[in-house]
């Protein structure tokens, strides 16, 4: 028989470690037997089937084995709860540190969402470079599988600088309808030309462009789907600190029209001004993953259902009217992005991996028919999903990594066998922890990991020194960023 050199996968779930002790100091009682009888228990176990302390794992030279409460509540093959079946605990092969190949951990980890930054800067006081008479055009792409889902093509759009948007509120939130109510009366439609500016004033107003390049954004009916825009400005005493407008200098800004207005402002002015350290910054950040995604409830989870892990990108990029680069702002115009970061582990993913080892075992989970949930209701599996949860997804949602995963690679070398079949396979078991899981099982999982990991010589990232500590198990895991 050939032998593979792919592993066996097999995955636990964690929701309480099982206690090997009763009692305390001279009263401590080893248990006697693995009683696994809810949901989530999980204990290291002997060969007599006894629950190890935890300390005592590493130093297991005859072996130890992984095992988890069943999921299902109650037997139903044969209607017969004393045959075994579904209700049986699941248990690992046994597990000695010395074929022990390799360990590691996954983090949980939250998702970043994309940023794209416009900052814009007067070339000196009182004078932009946006000239007088032209139209600064901000070309925005944005990139990604929620956008060809949407659109078959990526979204984009030119946003004008000198046009100005009044009646338009979506920088806050607020209906469009609802803009020109809250500004002063008599300046609902603002004089965003030129000419009506102070002689010692030059060129569009950076505050204006900056404005209407966020409030165009967002009142994109295309655009606005992916993400949101803010202005963020900078303050004179502290000229290198952002922070995020106020709906009060929002109004300045537009009350002052085209002679522009400090970034600090704090009333209502239509004199307007600007000096050379009043800067300003478009901040669009774009939906993540799970507010974008699709998703249903438990009862119609299908393991065949699409789910997002790939966030969006974004570009920004000046350009004058006919498109091209705009020379004259290299240095007073500066575009940057942040990638997005992938989330780990979602539960999406989590619950694939322990359908698959229950589908090994032959733990059945319908699904695909009109009456598959009535399926898996009778046949006991129905709680399956409900139980390690699902992502958060809707509006304004975090996207959060929803599991700690434990990892372990058993390998057993092939021994002498003169009929060619051998069972000595290669086993990845994996060890799913809920990110918000109560008590000490994380830490304490973190120690059992990382003491296993010392006693079978287990090598670091670099592959240069032995494992001393968890964290050293967390960055072979991998940090993705």
């Amino acid at each position: 028989m050939a032998h593979f050199n792919h592993a066996f996968g097999k995955s636990f779930y964690s929701k309480a470690l099982k206690a090997a002790t009763t009692g305390t100091g001279a009263t401590a009682v080893q248990n006697t037997s693995a009683s696994l009888t809810t949901i989530g228990d999980f204990a290291f176990i002997d060969g007599k089937y006894d629950v190890l302390p935890l300390s005592t794992v590493a130093s297991q030279i005859a072996g130890f084995y992984l095992a988890q409460a069943a999921f299902q509540p109650n037997d139903k093959i044969g209607n017969n709860p004393g045959h075994g079946g579904y209700k049986e605990s699941s248990k690992s092969k046994l597990i000695k540190p010395k074929y022990i190949s390799n360990m590691w951990i996954t983090k949980e980890k939250d998702e970043t969402a994309a940023t794209g930054t416009v900052h814009i800067k007067p070339t000196a006081d009182y004078m932009s470079c946006f000239p007088c008479g032209t139209d600064p055009i901000l070309r925005i792409d944005i990139k990604g599988t929620a956008a060809l889902r949407l659109l078959n093509h990526n979204a984009y759009a030119s946003l004008s600088g000198s046009l100005p948007m009044p009646g338009a509120g979506a920088a806050t939130g607020v209906p469009a309808l609802a803009w020109a109510a809250r500004v002063a009366a008599g300046q609902e439609n603002v004089d965003m030309c030129c000419v009506t500016q102070d002689p010692t004033h030059s060129g569009i107003a950076p505050s204006i462009v900056a404005a209407n390049f966020v409030d165009q954004f967002n009142n994109d009916p295309i655009l606005s789907q992916f993400g949101t825009a803010v202005l963020h400005v900078n303050t004179v005493g502290a000229p290198t600190v952002f922070a995020p407008i106020t709906q009060g200098k929002m109004e300045v800004v537009y009350q002052a029209g085209a002679l522009g207005t400090t970034a600090d402002q704090a009333a209502v002015s239509t004199t307007g001004q600007w000096v050379v350290g009043n800067e300003y910054k478009v901040v669009i950040t774009l939906k993540n993953s799970c507010e974008l995604q699709t998703q249903f409830t438990s009862c119609s989870f299908d393991t065949r259902d699409f789910y997002l892990m790939g966030g969006l990108k974004i570009s920004a990029d000046l350009q004058d009217e006919v498109g091209n680069p705009c020379v004259a702002c290299q240095g007073y115009v500066i575009e940057s992005s942040t990638d997005f970061k992938q989330r780990t582990t979602s539960s999406d993913t989590a619950i694939k991996d322990i359908l698959l080892t229950e589908g090994y075992r032959q733990s059945p989970y319908n699904q695909g028919l009109r009456d598959s949930s009535r399926f898996r209701e009778q046949e006991g599996t129905s709680g399956i999903v409900t139980e390690l949860g699902r992502d958060n997804n809707g509006p304004g949602v975090t996207c959060t990594g929803e599991f700690r995963v434990y990892h372990l690679l058993h390998n057993i070398p092939r021994f002498n066998n003169p009929n060619g079949v051998f069972d000595n396979d290669q086993y990845h078991y994996k060890i799913y922890v809920k990110h918000d899981v109560g008590g000490t099982v994380i830490s304490d999982l973190n120690k059992v990991w990382e003491n296993l990991a010392n006693a079978s010589e287990v090598t670091t990232l670099a592959g240069d020194a032995i494992v001393t500590t968890f964290q050293e198990l967390e960055a072979k895991g991998g940090d993705f960023v």
